[in-house]
């Protein structure tokens, strides 16, 4: 590693559900050994507050150098607006915000790699495979988030063969309708999910319902992989500037976010 002292990185995620592990704090332990500086998370929707955690980045001089990771997979209000909004209200508009995990380099070649490590592993055949991309989604969703669809596209083109299909844990298309989207009898499903709370614990195996005959085989939650650290840990580097003896983010701030975000909106 550097001998620069790196920015802080932060770790923003959804939020946890209680029992349901600490994601965004999992994945700053893991990172925090190969980052040279210090590395902090906070939730949008729990405990600790990304606010909070803002202001005690600022009270302990942490918060001068900032680079924070939305671990989300959307393209969503909360990564585009919210959390460029609770920036600039802790005066911290000029912190670079990295891509959130959907669009982070290498996330559809990690995932394809998944997938063709799962049929080996079960001797699946891809062209006989249906494989499920599974984000969160929203009640009021009548179609796929058009960012899942390009994921969706990526993989079909990487892993040629299988049939890649979405199914939301909220709204539609709806994984509660697998069976009449797939066209196989073999299915894989891939969480896009942060950790193991409700959703991984609880809903998804209810959507799925399975039945002793079927062949399912159901991934890890994207957010607990042992790849994603590596893919952050990269683009984190990405924007980090060397001058003197400091280190220095550069890159996408808040700010440019909002004005982005307002732009595409207007």
């Amino acid at each position: 590693m550097t001998d620069f002292e790196m920015p802080t990185l932060m770790m923003v995620s959804h939020g946890n559900s209680g029992n349901g592990g600490d994601p965004a704090g999992d994945l700053a332990k893991t990172i925090a050994p190969d980052w040279n500086g210090r590395v902090s998370h906070g939730y949008m929707r729990s405990q600790p507050a990304v606010s909070d955690q803002l202001e005690m980045l600022k009270a302990s001089g942490d918060a001068d150098r900032l680079i924070v990771f939305p671990l989300f997979f959307s393209e969503g209000y909360l990564v585009f607006e919210e959390l460029p909004s609770k920036l600039h209200e802790a005066g911290l508009s000029d912190s670079v915000i990295l891509p959130p995990a959907i669009n982070l380099p290498g996330f559809s070649e990690m995932i394809a790699a998944r997938i063709h490590a799962t049929a080996r592993k079960r001797d699946w055949d891809l062209a006989d495979t249906s494989v499920f991309l599974v984000p969160h989604g929203l009640k009021t969703l009548t179609q796929s988030l058009p960012e899942t669809v390009r994921l969706a596209d990526r993989l079909g083109r990487i892993c040629v063969g299988a049939e890649i299909c979405i199914g939301n844990v909220e709204g539609s298309p709806s994984l509660a309708d697998w069976r009449d989207i797939a066209s196989h009898r073999q299915t894989m499903i891939i969480p896009m999910l942060a950790g193991g709370g409700t959703h991984a614990r609880d809903d998804l195996p209810e959507l799925i319902d399975a039945k002793p005959n079927e062949m399912i085989e159901v991934l890890p939650p994207i957010g607990q992989w042992s790849e994603l650290p590596g893919l952050v840990l990269d683009e984190a580097e990405r924007h980090v500037a060397r001058f003197g003896g400091t280190a220095v983010p550069l890159g996408p701030t808040g700010q440019d976010l909002w004005a982005e975000r307002a732009q595409r909106s207007a």
